[in-house]
């Protein structure tokens, strides 16, 4: 299906360095394959050459060579290898061109010629595979960013396609619409014997679908290409080195050095099946509980907000403290992030109130209210108003009429910490999504604000820089913020979050400690779209199995 060889690109912006270097693999037609890799490293990059945006709109050079089923890819006519070759990007919302959902599945269906008799029955068919058939009328821009990404799948879905690559498809997905996705593509796959390519960090539920793994180093280099299981054994301080996530129940077991002749398991069904005692009875930690309350900081008061006539917020009311850890939780399009922006001043409530160290919104400043809270929102560029990185975090500082030379000092110093030092006079819209996200993180702790609002934070971040980005935010909590941070990633409410704010539908169901939400029964997490992080899971299978074995004596 697809062939690369001796393949190389650079860019204009960067004549000296290549971003792809000496790429040479093969694709057999329905074969599945992981390309993983750090952030920034080309991954997204090589897929615009795999479906012929490069080098047609490339500013730069290409050596090498890449067939797609037999013919090379630069003698496809503009749009024809879109037929072969279907891409769901990193950000959705780059690939949208109509107005309602209905429309944009419609609008690549018309470009092929579909009739449109047939038409209606395959966009109600694709649109029901990813969930959205509930919305088929809806505006595109009043979808969650989770639902934007399930749309964009849709769209590629609906074209059929022989090759199709999947760029962080699950990014912004709660972990349950995650397991639908990629069932949903496994099933898709089975029916249809199409090529797949998976550009993941997370690998969870990938793994089951295949175990072929193409890995990238932070030069672009192929430095692996053969089973995750292997690359393991054999590249695990290469892996780790380059800050390549391992699937969650592997990295924990890792993490507990726990030696083992036999590979270990990739997923928590394989962990079930192993011999218990190979593990040991294993202490696991439960997660945070509840602190001891501060002073109030945030108070909101029968909050509501609706689109027309539609809810998205219903009737909340909650205080935050100071010095707390928070997350908030929930399905895509439960109201996670319209309820942080209208915490944060950035949207106002069609009822109720917000306060603020007992002052309504309404009374703050604009430049008083963003000295005091900061905002990263969901999809970074809409944050980006500079020309450079360094620019753009030191923005808000030079606004302040702070000294230049320690606007410098601090500038530099945020770039070491969220690893942009290289990239620091470069455009922030010529970053790759996880460096993206990095920078708008960076733009905005640099002024220390003492409350962080922050939509997924985590999101196109490899291992390293996670690990990075969540040291500098445990920092910043252990030195007196209060952060309230959204996110789908079980692991960092566990590991972090000192309570837990659940959304369902615009209302709130929870709040608790996260020691708490693990211990309600699976069956209301998973109507929440939660799911156990992967501790919580291990020690309730050692749990189950100490039961069984004292059972059985």
């Amino acid at each position: 299906m697809v062939e690369v060889n001796q393949f190389y690109l650079k860019f204009e912006a960067n004549p000296d360095r290549y971003t792809l270097s000496d790429l040479n693999f093969c694709l057999n037609h329905g074969e599945s394959l992981l390309l993983l890799g750090p952030s920034g490293c080309g991954k997204s990059t090589l897929t615009y050459c795999l479906n012929g945006l490069y080098p047609r709109e490339l500013d730069g050079e290409m050596r090498g060579e890449i067939v797609i089923n037999g013919k090379p890819a630069t003698e496809y006519r503009p749009g024809e290898i879109s037929q072969q070759v279907g891409v769901v990007f990193q950000d959705p919302e780059t690939q949208f061109c109509m107005l309602t959902v209905e429309d944009e599945v419609a609008f690549g269906l018309e470009n092929i010629g579909v009739p449109h008799e047939i038409m209606e029955g395959k966009i109600n068919h694709v649109l029901e595979m990813v969930q959205l058939l509930a919305f088929k009328k809806s505006a595109i821009s009043s979808l969650s960013g989770g639902q934007k990404q399930r749309l964009a799948l849709a769209c590629i879905l609906a074209l059929e396609p022989s090759l199709l690559i999947l760029d962080e498809p699950t990014a912004n997905l709660d972990p349950i619409a995650k397991k639908d996705v990629i069932h949903t593509i496994q099933s898709i796959q089975e029916k249809t014997n199409c090529s797949l390519i998976i550009i993941e960090h997370q690998l969870d539920g990938w793994t089951e679908l295949t175990e072929r793994c193409l890995l990238l180093n932070r030069k672009g280099i192929i430095f692996y290409d053969g089973d995750i299981r292997d690359a393991i054994a054999f590249k695990l301080d290469e892996l780790q080195e380059q800050g390549i996530w391992l699937p969650k129940i592997t990295q924990y077991l890792l993490k507990k050095r726990l030696k083992t002749e036999q590979k270990l398991p990739l997923t928590v069904k394989e962990f079930e099946e192993k011999p218990f005692s190979l593990f040991g009875n294993e202490e696991v930690n439960e997660g945070n509980n509840l602190p001891e309350a501060g002073l109030p900081y945030i108070k909101a008061s029968h909050i509501s907000w609706k689109v027309g006539q539609q809810p998205i917020i219903q009737d909340i009311s909650l205080t935050l403290y100071n010095g707390e850890f928070i997350a908030i939780v929930g399905a895509n399009g439960s109201g996670k992030t319209s309820f942080s922006r209208i915490l944060a001043g950035i949207q106002r409530p069609t009822k109720g109130s917000v306060s603020i160290k007992d002052r309504k919104l309404g009374s703050w400043k604009e430049s008083q209210l963003r000295e005091e809270v900061g905002y990263v929102f969901q999809n970074p560029e809409h944050q980006f108003i500079a020309n450079t990185v360094f620019d753009e975090i030191a923005f808000s500082l030079r606004l302040k009429m702070e000294n230049e030379a320690v606007v410098k000092e601090k500038v530099q110093a945020v770039l070491e910490t969220c690893g942009l030092l290289q990239l620091q006079h470069e455009h922030p819209y010529a970053l790759s999504q996880g460096q993206k996200r990095r920078l708008s993180v960076a733009a905005m702790i640099v002024d220390d604000q003492p409350f962080l609002l922050l939509d997924e934070p985590t999101f196109g971040q490899d291992a390293s820089s996670n690990a990075e980005l969540m040291g500098l935010l445990q920092g910043r909590y252990e030195s007196g913020a209060t952060i309230a941070m959204i996110t789908h990633d079980m692991e960092l409410i566990h590991d972090f979050a000192t309570r837990v704010i659940v959304l369902h539908k615009g209302r709130l169901v929870a709040d608790l400690a996260p020691t708490e939400l693990w211990q309600l029964p699976i069956e209301k997490l998973h109507k929440w779209q939660l799911a156990l992080p992967i501790q919580v899971q291990v020690q309730n299978c050692l749990k189950k199995e100490g039961d069984y074995a004292a059972q059985s004596s």
